[in-house]
Parts: C-alpha cells; structure tokens; sequence
C-alpha cells in the first residue's frame, strides 16, 4: 500500500484541483449533459460503460508494473471521477475553458486526454524495447547503450 501513496495523492490532488477551478469559473461555465466533444448517449449506456470502464482501469493499474502507465491510469482515472462528480451533484459536467475553435472543456478533459497520451507512449516505448535490439556505442572509451 505504501508504493501507491503518490498515487492516491496524485488522484486527489488532481480531482480537488478540478472542483476548485469548476468552482471558480462557475460563472463563466457551460453545463454538459452528453461526453466528449457534446456526443449525445443514453444515459443508461453512458453509466454502464464508465462503470465497465472504471473496474478495467483499476485492474490494469493494479497490474501495471510501468510507474508511467500507472501515471496515465490515474490522471484518466482522476478526470473520469472528477466528471462523474459534477454529473452526480450537478446532473451535467461543468466545462469552462472556451478556446472558440474547439468544444468547451475542462481541466478533467485535460487529464484524460494526457493520460491517454501517456498510455499509448507507454505502449510505443516498452514495444520499441522488446523490438529494437541494444545498441553499444563506444565515445570517447565509455559504451553507452541505447
């Protein structure tokens, strides 16, 4: 329990920084009632997916051994809570970064979408690792592998 210490007060942190800013900008918010980029989905469906989705990325996370992929477990973990939140006591997802040219969106989108990122350099990296083989350069008397 102790290795996930950071982890749980990385979650925190990131789920009471996303409150705070909803609460900040409240004035200047919109209220989402669908997901992503406003995709209208049935709310029976929309709940039964995220809890589907919620249950695979703890098991993922408590599988992982990368620190990286479990980073990106919990920042998607973290704007996932975050949103669910607002749909609890608000019935909407409060989004309040307007950049006119994209979908209004929030610090939670933020998260998931860096962890998503993060996830998928993971996936890259460790492939890249089994398939490329070791290289020893020498320079200047040091072998360096890469």
């Amino acid at each position: 329990m102790k290795n996930y210490f950071r982890f749980f007060a990385l979650f925190f942190f990131l789920v009471s920084a996303d409150q705070f800013f909803k609460f900040v900008f409240s004035d200047k918010s919109t209220c989402n009632k669908n997901i992503a980029w406003s995709i209208s989905i049935a709310p029976g469906f929309f709940y039964f997916f995220w809890i589907a989705i919620f249950f695979i990325l703890i098991y993922f996370f408590l599988k992982s051994q990368s620190r990286l992929e479990k980073t990106a477990f919990v920042l998607i973990f973290s704007g996932g809570i975050a949103n669910m939140l607002d749909r609890i006591a608000r019935g909407c997802v409060v989004d309040y970064i307007d950049l006119k040219f994209w979908p209004v969106f929030n610090l939670a989108d933020i998260y998931i979408t860096i962890g998503v990122i993060l996830f998928f350099l993971n996936i890259i990296k460790s492939k890249c690792r089994k398939a490329c083989p070791k290289r020893n350069i020498v320079s200047g008397g040091r072998h360096i592998s890469f």
